[in-house]
Parts: C-alpha cells; structure tokens; sequence
C-alpha cells in the first residue's frame, strides 16, 4: 500500500478538525422573546399610523372649517406624511432594540434575565436554589413555536418566568441537561388533546 503525502496531509487536517471539534464548549445561550411578538407589535404599529391618518383627513373634511384654511391644510399634506412617517422609523427602531437588549441569559450556573436601553436591569437567578422547571405552551405557542418556561427558587419561595419564549422546549431540555435532579412540570396543549385511536 502506497501512502502519498496528499493523503498524509488530509487525515492530519481532518484529525486536528475532528479535535477541535472535540473541544468546542458553549459558556452560556442567549434566549430572546419570540419574534413573533416583535412583528406583531410593528403591525400594530403600521394599524395605529393608518387610523392616524383616516382620523386626520375625517376631521378635516368634518371641520366647519373656511374653505381657504381646509385648502392650506390638505396642501401642506405632504408635511403631516413626513412626521408620520419618521415617528413610525423612530418607534420601529425603538422595539427592534428594545427586543434586542431583553433577553435570558443560561450559564452553567445561572439564569440572567437582562433588559433596558439606556438603564440596564439584570436580575440573576443561581442553579442551587431551583427545585423546579417547567413549561407551558398554548394552542398559539404551538402553532408559533413559542412558550413560557417557569422554575421554582428555594430562595425566595416564588416562581420565575421566561415569558414568550421561542422554542421553548429546547430550552427545558438545556435546563434539564444543566440541572439533571430536579422535577420538570410540562403544560402542553398536545398532551390535553386526545388522540383518536386512543378510544
């Protein structure tokens, strides 16, 4: 057998990827709310611009207004449009951030619930004190894939809540694999519903 120092060459880069693909570990995974919320909350936004503008032009067109001074107005138009629509840019760009900068943090020793723009707020809750986790799910949170994952503190005897999560049962099994001895409740829409062949 011939050995040439091509394929010397590829099972040493295929031996150092293979290590280091050994050593890769995660020191903590970001949980955001789940997106949907986010485009929810612009299409309501885009709802609150439009009945701006459909109250804007009813109440002129009502207005016992002179005809000179409602013909000023519906020609400087374009000057209302304008303000319109840097509010609405101005407040997209504040919930893209504001859902940026709110999110959970999971360490292998603690949960960090981080949020706010300009004054941040961190609350931390250690592995040690939780006796339980657990997770709920509606008929949306299915369809959506999202839920509210929840976990009990010794601590401070008081549940704790992920609220709106995305995909929220990849991360009880990210807790449950970090904390292997406590009691996991699940809340699921799909465990209720029966199936037919069941009867």
């Amino acid at each position: 057998m011939v050995v040439t120092k091509q394929s010397m060459e590829e099972k040493e880069v295929l031996f150092s990827y293979e290590k280091k693909k050994e050593m890769l570990t995660v020191s903590h995974v970001n949980v955001r709310v789940s997106i949907v919320f986010l485009l929810l909350k612009l299409v309501l936004l885009d709802i609150l611009a439009a009945f701006f503008v459909i109250l804007f032009f009813s109440a002129l067109s009502f207005a016992q207004l002179p005809s000179e001074v409602r013909l000023f107005i519906f020609s400087q138009y374009t000057i209302y449009f304008i303000l319109l629509a840097v509010f609405k840019v101005a407040m997209t760009i504040f919930l893209v951030i504001q859902w940026l900068n709110e999110y959970y943090e999971i360490t292998s020793t603690r949960i960090h619930y981080r949020r706010g723009i300009i004054w941040r707020r961190e609350d931390v809750y250690e592995f040690m004190n939780i006796r339980s986790i657990g997770l709920k799910q509606s008929i949306f949170g299915k369809i959506f894939s999202f839920g509210t994952l929840y976990f009990y503190s010794r601590s401070t005897y008081k549940y704790y809540y992920l609220n709106d999560i995305h995909n929220p049962l990849r991360y009880l099994n990210v807790l449950h694999s970090l904390l292997p001895d406590v009691d996991i409740e699940k809340d699921l829409i799909r465990e209720h519903i029966r199936d037919v062949s069941e009867r």
